[in-house]
Order: C-alpha cells, then structure tokens, then sequence
C-alpha cells in the first residue's frame, strides 16, 4: 500500500471512530465525520488500486468539504443548539448544503464552492474556539486551515504529497475533535433544547 492510500486509511480511520464513538450524541458531528470517513475510505481503495472509483472518491471527498465542515462548525461553534443535538434538524441542514453543492458545485461547475465553505468553516471555529479558550476545538481549526493550505501551496516534502499533508492534517483535526467531543459529552443537553426538539412538528 503506498504513502496516499495509507494515509488516507489514516484519516478515515480517525473519522469514523469519531462518528461511531465520541460524536454518537452529536449528530452534527457524527454525520459530518461519516462524510469525510466515506471520502477517506473511497481514497484508500482507489489509491491501493483495489477499486479505483476517481468520481465517486471526488463526489464524495466535495460533500465532505461542503457539507461535512460546515456541520462540524454547527456543532463546535452551537454545540448545544438544534442543529447540533437534533438529528432532524442535522438532516435539514446536511441535505440544503448538499443540493447547494451539487447545483453551484457540480451544474454551474463552481469547483471552488466547497473549498471555500471548508475553509469558512475552520476558520469560524479558530475565531470560535480562541474566544472560548478551547484548546481541543481550536487545534482541530489549526489542523484544518494547515492542511488546507499545504494542500493549495503543494506542498512536498522528500516522498510526501499535497494530499498527504491534507489527509495528515484532517486526521489529526479528527483525533482532536473526538476529544472535544468526549469532554462536551460530560455536560448533558440542556433540558430546554431536549424539549424544543421533542415538540418540534414531525
């Protein structure tokens, strides 16, 4: 297995023991983190050559960037909110930014729309997370807007790739949020919320 596929299987690793552990009652989180897991998933197999699906890989890896980031920044930024807390209202918001991706993203073949939504979304939580002095939170941000950049600058350093650092950093970003997740798991949903998403029309 080469050093993309590897690292790839790295990040999805991270991402979906996020979202089948430390995220279970964060939704927003845990859907967001299924996405990028996916994508990962999809990387490791076409990059390992054991089932090449470039589109799909691609498809994927934009609704991880433009709706993934977006609801992780839902979660960190309100995590006691509706969006956060409430699958229901998870879905509405994921399956909104999913049409807007493939509408602007995909028809009008705007290619930057979930790049830039990824990057709008870090740099919310750094913004976020510095103000609140959260360290887990604000690392991950970090993790993100370094990949982020390494990635655009490709970045390459001796057999590393742009992509490696992409998938080095978002792992990390991934680790970092899961133990953001594990300490917001220790603070029980305000009641208010709770109610407010049980009363909510089906």
């Amino acid at each position: 297995m080469n050093l993309q596929a590897g690292f790839d299987g790295l990040l999805a690793l991270a991402a979906l023991w996020v979202a089948l552990g430390p995220a279970r009652q964060r939704p927003a989180l845990g859907l967001a983190c299924l996405l990028l897991g996916s994508a990962a998933v999809l990387g490791t197999l076409r990059f390992s050559g054991l089932l090449p699906l470039p589109q799909l890989h691609q498809f994927v890896s934009m609704l991880g960037a433009g709706v993934g980031l977006p609801l992780i920044a839902f979660a960190v930024i309100r995590p006691d909110g509706l969006v956060a807390t409430q699958p229901r209202y998870t879905w509405i918001v994921a399956v909104v930014l999913a049409v807007l991706c493939v509408l602007i993203g995909v028809v009008a073949g705007v290619k930057l729309w979930a790049q830039v939504w990824a990057v709008g979304a870090a740099l919310s939580i750094a913004g976020v997370a510095l103000r609140r002095r959260d360290l887990s939170a604000l690392g991950a941000a970090v993790c993100m807007v370094l990949a982020f950049t390494a990635f655009v600058a490709q970045l390459r350093a001796g057999p590393l790739q742009p992509g490696d650092f992409l998938h080095i950093g978002m792992a990390l970003a991934m680790l970092l949020l899961g133990h953001w997740a594990l300490a917001r798991s220790q603070r029980p949903i305000p009641a208010l919320q709770q109610a407010e998403g049980e009363a909510a029309p089906s």
